[in-house]
């Protein structure tokens, strides 16, 4: 809930900058000025980097004894009120031997979020470059040490973040309905109150969460480049990253896979999804009853973000020869169970699955390789990218007919054509709630979406950041699940 409001307030406030929101109220602390961060890239190059909140600071880190002082600068920020609501309703029938069941529910949740007078604290980097000169870094410190190790992490400092003034909220309210003609089985969470009459459930949940006046609630970053003899520099320019210096070679923070010059935006898409075609192939050549089942958990999953971010890296280790670890949903069974319902599919299907030891993938080479599990990791990566609103547009889309017309309209936006509503593969997008649906769903991703009589034209609006692709990529994977036997 945290993480979702921090979320939201980065997104409103600075979508295209370089803040980067809190994810656990915990880490407020390790996030103080000139405390040390490790931001970790990602294999596939529209993966946003992780950040990872150290203990330390740079003062932990400097040789000497001389501690640097550089001080701050607190200016008024702004006030934040915000209010997100999310309201979702369906019905289905479902046919058992000889009888039906019928199945309706609507839901709805609220999000609100009050964190007052917001201030900015700043670094004064004059003084940090001023203080620091001709300081080095201890080589033999453990966190240098197993950062060395790593071929994809690098050092950051904070030099800037948003901390709240006063003792603030964030509320989330929940309602849940649903009636069916009869109940095989009824599981509710903990602390909802829920009361089954005439075989109908209603469930009302309100949590909120008071934070603390000084809680920051985002923040932003200065790179280091750090020399194998421990002098450091701080990359002061926009297009400049850091670096760790093993042995020699430096180790840079750049993009791993499929570099490529600028094109159209239409070009380079194309481009991008065809070097993807392989891992698509795999998905597509699943068994049956597998992709269906693998559709039917990851659909169930896009309603809740941390449950896609956990797929995803237990996926990523899955691909790198490691056991996953999912420890992050102890406290959501309901979410554990379903995520690991899917590893289980995805390693049933994998020719290694009955080896005793996994394979280590450790290599770019290797990790390039299709497989299953570098296959998935496609696809969850780009849902992991995408925002809570967009999971859940997407997740409204799921229905075979309508996923198999979100595919018709991404060929359609690779080859910047028209697309005719007297199409087959997209006739479902001549019904206006669909259409409305699907438009909120493109819009989300930088790609516009115009009904013309009984035609659609799709455009891409920006060529920065990866949104479109990543839109794109999402759908390719879920209709490759989608595709009858």
């Amino acid at each position: 809930m945290f993480a979702k409001a921090t979320s939201k307030f980065v997104t409103e406030i600075d979508p295209d900058g370089c803040l980067i929101p809190v994810s656990r109220l915990n880490e407020s602390d390790n996030l103080t000025l000139t405390s040390l961060v490790i931001k970790r890239s990602r294999f596939w190059f529209w993966q946003r980097p992780k950040y990872l909140p150290s203990d330390f600071t740079l003062n932990d880190l400097l040789q000497g004894e001389t501690k640097i002082d550089p001080g701050l600068i607190e200016t008024d920020f702004l006030k934040y009120n915000s209010t997100l609501e999310n309201n979702t309703s369906g019905a289905a029938e479902a046919g058992f031997g000889p009888g039906n069941v019928n199945l309706s529910g609507k839901g709805s949740s609220k999000l609100a979020s009050s964190f007052g007078n917001l201030k900015k604290q700043e670094l004064d980097l004059q003084k940090v470059l001023d203080q620091t000169k001709d300081r080095v870094l201890d080589m033999q410190h453990s966190l240098i040490q197993q950062t060395q190790q790593k071929r994809t992490e690098v050092f950051a400092l904070v030099k800037e973040r948003i901390v709240t003034t006063q003792p603030c909220t964030v509320t989330e309210e929940v309602q849940e309905g649903g009636s069916c003609g009869a109940f095989f089985g009824l599981t509710v969470p903990k602390k909802i109150s829920v009361s089954v009459k005439n075989g109908s459930h209603q469930s009302d949940s309100n949590v909120s969460v008071e934070i603390p006046a000084k809680t920051a609630l985002a923040y932003c970053l200065i790179e280091l480049s750090v020399k194998a003899t421990g002098q450091f520099e701080l990359c002061l320019m926009p297009d400049t990253y850091g670096s760790m210096e093993v042995d020699g070679p430096v180790k840079k923070n750049v993009a791993m896979v499929y570099g490529a010059p600028p094109q159209t935006p239409n070009k380079q898409l194309q481009r991008e999804l065809n070097e993807l075609q392989s891992q698509f192939a795999i998905l597509s050549g699943l068994p049956a009853s597998t992709r269906s089942s693998l559709l039917q958990q990851l659909t169930a999953l896009l309603k809740d973000k941390t449950a896609i971010s956990a797929l995803d890296l237990a996926i990523e280790d899955l691909c790198c020869g490691k056991k996953p670890d999912l420890s992050t949903l102890d406290k959501t069974p309901s979410l554990k169970a379903a995520v690991k319902t899917t590893l289980e599919l995805l390693q049933s299907s994998s020719p290694t699955s009955h080896s005793k030891s996994p394979q280590k993938r450790n290599s770019s080479e290797d990790r390039l390789k299709p497989s299953i599990f570098t296959s998935a990791n496609v696809l969850t990566s780009a849902l992991d990218e995408m925002t809570d609103s967009t999971l859940l547009l997407l997740k409204s889309c799921c229905q075979s007919s309508s996923i198999h017309a979100l595919q018709a309209l991404v060929q359609n936006v690779v080859g910047n054509k028209t697309c005719s509503l007297k199409d087959r593969s997209v006739s479902a997008l001549a019904e206006e709630k669909t259409f409305s649906r699907v438009k909120a769903l493109f819009d989300s991703s930088n790609i516009t979406l115009c009904k013309e009589e009984d035609a659609v034209r799709a455009e891409i609006r920006s060529q920065q950041g990866h949104a479109p692709l990543i839109l794109c990529i999402a759908i390719r994977g879920l209709a490759c699940l989608a595709t009858p036997a």
